[in-house]
């Protein structure tokens, strides 16, 4: 990062969730200085690191009552953006506009997506939000799956977006957002669902559970996640059951909460085979972000 006049560089740290956690550092900066965000590095963006950066801008705009101003945004990261509707949640200022002409179509040829889509804290809004996305998600399933498809591999997704997006009325007590995109990183073939709030995060809403016992949050997402317990009621199956479907389909979830976060790698070619990795005491970002990722 660098700092001239009233002006942050940023670095091209949006590759991935864990490079993402160098944005995150400079989030007290970035409120500090009041200062534009110049993008002219960044050359490229996955959803993880763009729902991330879209609650960044949410709660400055709520801190500061202020948007966010970015500028020198490269043509191609400016299209995606777009595309993926992050401009419509009203949280960043762009100079300009792209034309018509520039902005990528909405055809089947770019449906190998979910377009951004806020989840409210309220349950019957949200019950008629999920509702939708999941129906567009089975629209889209043949082209967002293409290297996975299967029947059960539809069916999957849809019972992980459903009890994930369900998770942010229930717990995180603000509203949040989710998205989904297949993309090509390397010599690789990623689908990648993201849910992201900026709520009471995992910790806190585990608060009045005083018959657990971990070591730090990091191990009580493992908990959440590995164990059928709940933060409203003695049993509960919601991360359980996410982590049970992606165990099976070898994929990757990773979920950060907090300060804390939790990787946990599933083996594609050895089916015994999961590491599962802590991260505690890193910089605080409210609310939880979960990532789940497939591979091919």
């Amino acid at each position: 990062m660098s700092v001239s006049g009233n002006i942050i560089i940023m670095p091209d740290k949006f590759r991935d969730p864990y490079i993402f956690e160098n944005i995150l550092s400079m989030q007290e900066e970035i409120f500090s200085e009041r200062a534009s965000l110049d993008m002219s590095r960044v050359a490229f963006m996955e959803p993880y690191s763009m729902l991330s950066f879209l609650i960044m801008g949410r709660n400055y705009l709520r801190t500061s009552g202020e948007k966010l101003k970015l500028i020198n945004v490269p043509i191609h990261i400016q299209q995606y953006l777009t595309r993926m509707d992050f401009f419509e949640n009203g949280a960043f200022n762009m100079p300009e506009v792209l034309k018509d002409n520039m902005m990528f179509k909405r055809n089947v040829s770019s449906s190998r997506l979910l377009e951004i889509t806020m989840i409210p804290n309220k349950e019957r809004q949200s019950v008629n939000v999920i509702s939708s996305v999941i129906a567009l998600f089975r629209k889209r399933a043949s082209i967002i799956l293409k290297y996975w498809m299967n029947d059960s591999v539809t069916d999957y997704f849809v019972t992980v977006i459903s009890e994930l997006c369900q998770n942010i009325f229930e717990h995180s007590l603000d509203s949040g957002y989710m998205a989904m995109q297949t993309y090509r990183s390397g010599n690789e073939n990623i689908a990648r669902l993201v849910i992201s709030d900026s709520g009471i995060g995992i910790l806190k809403s585990f608060s009045g559970r005083d018959d657990l016992h971990y070591a730090g949050a990091a191990e009580l997402i493992e908990m959440a996640l590995t164990t059928p317990i709940s933060s409203k009621r003695e049993f509960g199956y919601g991360l359980c059951q996410v982590n049970s479907i992606v165990e099976r389909l070898k994929g990757v979830v990773f979920i950060r909460s907090g300060g804390s976060s939790l990787t946990a790698l599933y083996d594609r070619k050895d089916t015994n085979s999961k590491h599962i990795f802590h991260r505690n005491g890193l910089v605080q970002f409210d609310g939880t972000q979960i990532s789940i990722s497939l591979s091919a």
